[in-house]
Order: C-alpha cells, then sequence, then structure tokens
C-alpha cells in the first residue's frame, strides 16, 4: 500500500536525512534478481563486440524510446504527497579531476549510456548513472532498459522478465569514445511489479557491472602483426589494420564515482535533469550528441488509464532518453548529488515522467547495492 504523510519542509531536510546501515523491513513484494547477465570469463568478450571495426555497432545503436502518450495527471497538493520513512544514501566521488581545459565541466562523469541488443536483434541504448555502493560498481536505469517483458501463460496481464543481451555501460561517453571505460552487466535487479505487469510506477533497474577496461587502439604494421594481435578485437579497413588492447579500467565507482540516492522526500524542490537529448531544434538528435543540463520544478502526477498513480513529472529544456537521472542537492564542483528520479516516459512535449522514489524503490536498491 502507498502511504500518505504530509511533506517534511525545511532547507536543511536533506542533511538531516543522512542515514547509514538502515535495516532492510520486510517486504511484501519480491525483487526480481537475474541469474549473471554475463559471466567474468566473458565479459571481455562482450565488451569486444561494442569495440569491434572501430566502434561501429556504438554508432549505429538507436535510443530505445520512452513511452510516450501518458496523460500525467497532476494530482492536487494537499493530501497528495507519498510519504514513508525518509533518508539519503551519500555520494562517494571517484578519482580525482584533471586539471585543464574539459567540455564536462560541471556535469557528472558518473552519467553515460547503457548499450545493449534489443528483442529485434539490433543494437540500441538508455542513458545510466553510477550510483553508491558497497563494492563502488553498480548503475542505475529505467526498468526497460534492462529487461524485455512479453506475456505469459501464467494469467493475464503478466509476463516473465527476459534481460537484454550484450549489457554494458560507458559513463561520459560522447561520440563514441569511451573515456572512463567501459563496463560488462553482470546481475540486475529490479521490482517485481515491473518485471511481472510492466507497473510504470516500478519501472526501474539497478546493474552491478564488472571491472571494467579501457580500450587503447594502435596501429598494426601489416597482415601478419594482424594476425598475431590477441590483446583485444582487431579490425581493418582500407587505410589499414588496427587493434583494440583492452587495459584494465578498474571498478567503476573508483574510476567516475557513485551519486547519492534519496527517496521518501517531498516533491517540492528543483532537481538537475542529465541526459542526452532525444531530440534537438533540427530534429532527432544525433548519435554525437554530448551530456546535456537542465533544471526543473517535479510535480506528483498520476494516469489511472495505466495504473499508474505514483509518478513524478518534470518540465525541461530538452527531451532526456530513457534512464536519464534526476539529482537533488547537485553540486557542479564535485559533480555529485543524490539520485531522485529517472526518465521513463514522456506526457507531450518537454514533460519527463519518473517513478516516485519511494522505500519500496530503496529496498530494490539497498538488495543491490549490497550484492557481491
Amino acid at each position: 500500500m502507498k502511504r500518505i504523510l504530509p511533506p517534511l519542509w525545511g532547507a536543511a531536510a536533506t542533511a538531516a536525512l543522512l542515514v547509514s546501515g538502515t535495516a532492510v523491513p520486510a517486504h511484501a513484494y519480491e525483487i526480481t534478481v537475474t541469474t549473471p547477465l554475463v559471466t567474468d570469463a566473458k565479459a571481455a568478450e562482450v565488451i569486444s563486440y561494442w569495440l569491434g571495426d572501430g566502434g561501429r555497432l556504438l554508432a549505429a545503436a538507436t535510443p530505445v524510446s520512452a513511452p510516450a502518450g501518458i496523460d500525467a495527471t497532476p494530482l492536487p497538493a494537499e493530501g497528495s504527497a507519498p510519504g514513508g520513512v525518509r533518508g539519503v544514501v551519500p555520494a562517494s566521488a571517484g578519482v580525482k579531476r584533471a586539471a585543464g581545459p574539459s567540455r564536462n565541466v560541471n556535469l557528472p562523469r558518473t552519467t553515460g549510456k547503457v548499450f545493449f541488443v534489443g528483442s529485434d536483434g539490433l543494437p540500441h541504448w538508455c542513458a545510466g548513472t553510477s550510483v553508491q555502493s558497497d563494492h563502488r560498481n553498480l548503475v542505475a536505469t529505467a526498468g526497460h532498459c534492462v529487461y524485455a517483458t512479453r506475456p505469459t501463460a501464467a494469467g493475464a496481464g503478466e509476463s516473465a522478465p527476459t534481460p537484454y543481451r550484450y549489457w554494458v555501460f560507458v559513463p561520459g561517453f560522447a561520440g563514441g569514445g569511451t573515456p572512463w571505460g567501459v563496463y560488462a552487466g553482470e546481475q540486475a535487479f529490479a521490482h517485481s511489479d515491473y518485471t511481472r505487469y510492466g507497473d510504470l510506477d516500478r519501472d526501474y533497474a539497478f546493474v552491478s557491472v564488472h571491472a571494467g577496461v579501457l580500450p587503447k587502439r594502435v596501429t598494426l604494421r601489416d597482415a601478419a602483426q594482424y594476425a598475431a594481435f590477441s590483446a583485444g578485437p582487431k579490425y581493418h579497413t582500407a587505410t589499414g589494420y588496427t587493434g583494440v588492447r583492452l587495459l584494465p579500467a578498474g571498478r567503476l565507482g573508483d574510476k567516475v564515482g557513485g551519486q547519492g540516492l534519496a527517496y521518501n522526500l517531498p516533491v517540492d524542490r528543483p532537481l538537475a535533469i542529465f541526459g542526452y537529448p532525444m531530440r534537438t531544434a533540427e530534429g532527432h538528435a544525433s548519435g554525437s550528441t554530448r551530456l546535456t543540463r537542465a533544471y526543473g520544478k517535479p510535480f506528483l502526477a498520476r494516469d489511472l488509464s495505466r495504473r499508474a498513480n505514483e509518478l513524478v513529472a518534470v518540465r525541461s529544456a530538452f527531451t532526456a532518453a530513457s534512464g536519464s537521472p534526476w539529482l537533488a542537492a547537485y553540486r557542479g564542483v564535485r559533480g555529485l548529488g543524490y539520485l531522485n528520479g529517472l526518465t521513463i516516459g514522456l506526457s507531450g512535449p518537454g514533460t519527463g515522467l519518473s517513478p516516485y522514489f519511494d522505500g519500496e524503490l530503496f529496498q530494490v536498491y539497498n538488495t543491490a547495492r549490497r550484492a557481491g
């Protein structure tokens, strides 16, 4: 049951909500945990799939369309705030930012693209972001960027979760670049109400990832050197031969840090929206579109025709891709804040939708962050 409590007011609310070692209460729902998306032994093979042929598949991937046409009707302010025990998990920093000019000033290194092979057998992408976890290896994104749901014979309205194949996360992805490495998905965690029924209120997932690799392209002199190269994927063009060495990048959180997470907070403060625009003034965004930021004040909304009664909506300056993070109390100097929403759908032009981050989301996250 979704409980209703009065909002917590005051500018010091966020600082007062830091939690440590929060106990996990019993719950009546299930958390869907996949068998390994890919084993450690196969991680390099999955990464090579995306980096081969000069990263052609990364460039060819198309964005997953966020569900559109959702009639996000604003809820009345009085008595509409979802409630529960409120809290936040602190963020964690990665390696120190290098000095010097950068196009990534005041943008989070934690955000990037997740790539996967869809049910149609074609490459696709969504946005994702690194979040704090015990093993510094966790990515948050929309549930429909991890699972394909399909009807089953178990009963009307039910579906069986099928995780997508060749799932990888590339933080800071821009124009084909992989500045902080590539991380193959290891295991996914989601709310069973989404994986079974496609519940929009639960359209989120957390994916643990293997240690990453940093691709380094090297020129191979001739066909003999090309044949002997075995340190990673390789390809040749009309102008020569290229090999891609896969150098260790370590854990995701050590490299780029991890955003904190806030849940059961009142919906009354602006959030920073980070993502890759789905559209530009000229039309659909190109694959080279860089990470973009906007701010918006969220409001509670619902669409009863879809049985979605605990959504958060925000109007922003661009249409963000599925999985784009919404960050509370974001500090550009550190590139860190608190994940408090992520794009899962659209309601009209310029209005993005997210599940409300409640205690049930926290339990899914908490299970994922403690897993090995």
